[in-house]
This record gives C-alpha cells, structure tokens and sequence, in this order.
C-alpha cells in the first residue's frame, strides 16, 4: 500500500511565519495606540469648533440685540397717564381755580352753571356761599348757607359760616345757636368751639355794658373793658372748605378747619 507522502514545512519556514504574524500584530496594535489619540483629538477639535462658531452666533445676537446704536438713549417705561377726571370733577377744577385767582365774579358765573348739572353738589354750593362772602354780598351767603344745614345738616362747615355772618351783623343769638348746631353735628370740629368762645365772650360784654348802663361799678367797668380789649379785633372765624356729605366725620373734615375763605 502506497502510502502519500506529506509534506512538511522546513522549521526555518515556520518560525519565519509566526515572526511575521507577530510583527504585524505588533505593528498593528501600535498604528491602533497612535490613531485613537490623533482620532480623539480630531473629535475634540470639530466640537471646539463647532461651539465655538455657536458662541460667536449667540453673542453676535446677543449684540444685535442688546447694542445701542450711536446717539441712541435707553428706553424708559412711559410715566403712567394722569388720572381721568368725570366731567363733574372737571368743573369743579375749573372753579377752584377761579376762585384761587380771586376771580369771584366768572367763579360765581362758572359755579351757577355747574350747580345747573349737579344741584345736590354740596361742595360747590358751599364754594358759592363763600364766593358771596367775598363778594359782600352777605345776605346772599346766609341763604346759600342756611340752605345747606336744610339740605345736609350732618354738616358742620355751613353752621359755622352762617355763625360768622349772624356775629358780622351783630346777631350773637343767631350766632351762637349755629355754632351749638355744628358742635352737636361734629363734636371734633374744634373752630367752632374757638368761635362760640368769643360768642360767650361778645354776649358777655354786652351784659357787662347793660349792667353798667342800669347800674355802673367799678368791678363790671373793669371787667367790659378786659372784655372789649380782647374782642375788639376779632371776629367768628369762616371756614374755607366743606367736605363731601358722604365724608362727614372723618379726620380729613377738619384739614381746612380755622383757615379764612381767601
């Protein structure tokens, strides 16, 4: 039986081939070792890139946004918008003004129309009575005056302004029973005790002059004379402003209380 024969390698062939299977896998996993950095580096270097050409985009916008051009101001909010006055409260205005002019004839003028619009406006209607005073015309005032306490006797202002007409025509009765009126009405209302103090003070002094008429001493002499002294120059004293019925009572009522009607 013939038996084939089987080549076999030379050994110098076969070391030689595992050489060469060795070195390449050498050089292989040293081309692999140097690649990956070089690779890596690579990658970061395109997202360096990338962001920043993003960064450079946003703050360009950012510029574009932000920037003032040259010259320009800042933009501030707007001041807010004055408050809308109704066409009653526009009218008043206009009075007040007038008034504060010393304008009392076109104020007169100006508050007869309004009060056309709006009869139940307490506020001007004591503005007009004031305006009369001023005026002289006092016997005017009275009846605006007295109206009022009518119309709105919670209020004390208009009883007090009548008391100071009564006391500038002599009349300290009258006087003195209006001021008692805005006492009870508005037991805060401190003018009014000031004047009806000088009520008590004037009708004091004239009974001090009846006694000295009907039976003179020096005792009474005396005391009318601390008494004229002290009154001879005053008067019962107007006050300028009365407050909205709906506000009676308020601490806010008093803020124009011992002030003149000028």
């Amino acid at each position: 039986m013939t038996q084939r024969s089987r080549s076999i390698p030379h050994p110098s062939t076969r070391i030689s081939s595992r050489l060469d299977s060795r070195l390449a896998s050498h050089l292989a996993s040293r081309l692999v070792s140097r690649l990956r950095p070089v690779a890596a580096a690579a990658r970061s270097a395109r997202t360096l890139a990338r962001a920043s050409v993003l960064a450079g985009a946003t703050l360009g916008l950012a510029g574009a946004l932000f920037a003032l051009p040259a010259g320009a101001q800042a933009i501030t909010d707007p001041p807010p918008p004055a408050p809308l006055q109704t066409p009653q409260q526009a009218s008043e205005s206009a009075i007040n003004k007038l008034v504060d002019a010393g304008k009392f004839s076109d104020a007169l003028t100006k508050i007869d129309e309004h009060l056309k619009q709006y009869p139940r406006d307490a506020q001007v209607r004591f503005t007009r009575g004031r305006v009369l005073m001023e005026m002289g015309r006092n016997a005017e005032a009275i009846d605006v005056f007295t109206a009022l306490t009518q119309d709105f006797p919670e209020l004390p202002e208009p009883f007090n302004n009548l008391a100071a007409l009564y006391a500038q025509a002599g009349e300290y009765d009258k006087a003195r029973a209006a001021l008692e009126s805005a006492i009870r009405n508005n037991p805060g209302f401190a003018v009014a005790y000031a004047n009806l103090g000088d009520i008590y003070a004037k009708l004091a002094q004239q009974a001090y002059q009846k006694s000295l008429k009907l039976a003179p001493t020096a005792r009474v002499s005396n005391r009318e004379k601390i008494l004229s002294g002290m009154l001879a120059p005053q008067r019962a004293a107007p006050v300028g402003q009365a407050p909205s019925p709906a506000r009676t009572g308020e601490n806010a009522d008093l803020k124009n209380v011992g002030k003149s009607g000028n």
